[in-house]
């Protein structure tokens, strides 16, 4: 009954043929996908499902507001996709701060550590001792 309920939501009886077919073969590749060892690739597919849901509720709120209402649907989705990336410019200008590729000092201690060390030899502790004389 439950089943009835939601297809007639969607207004399952206006479909064609064809998009029986298309979204048969569409649920069938997602089984078959979840049930693979690729199953991983779903994750890419949600999650773009996701990122485009977060776009159009940002698109969304800027639309309504009445200061920004006078701007174009194609504008409001550029600012929307615009204001999506910011998390990710602000976790990429984190990640550049945080780690030391961009130190000098770290880079200049690595280079010494690097020259100190001459190619094919062994590598030990401060306190190794060999074994055998």
């Amino acid at each position: 009954m439950m089943l009835l309920t939601i297809f007639s939501f969607i207004g399952v009886d206006a479909w064609s043929s064809a998009a029986w077919l298309g979204y048969g073969v569409l649920a069938g590749v997602v089984v078959a996908l979840a049930l693979s060892s690729h199953r991983w690739l779903l994750l890419y597919l949600f999650g773009g499902m996701v990122y485009w849901l977060s776009v159009e509720v940002i698109q969304n709120i800027l639309s309504g507001r009445p200061t920004l209402s006078e701007l174009s649907e194609w504008h409001s989705y550029v600012i929307a996709i615009g204001i999506s990336w910011l998390p990710l410019a602000v976790w990429i200008l984190y990640r550049a701060l945080r780690y030391d590729d961009v130190s000098q000092s770290v880079s200049q201690q690595r280079e010494l550590e690097a020259a100190r060390y001459v190619e094919h030899t062994p590598v030990y502790d401060d306190d190794y001792q060999p074994r055998f004389h």
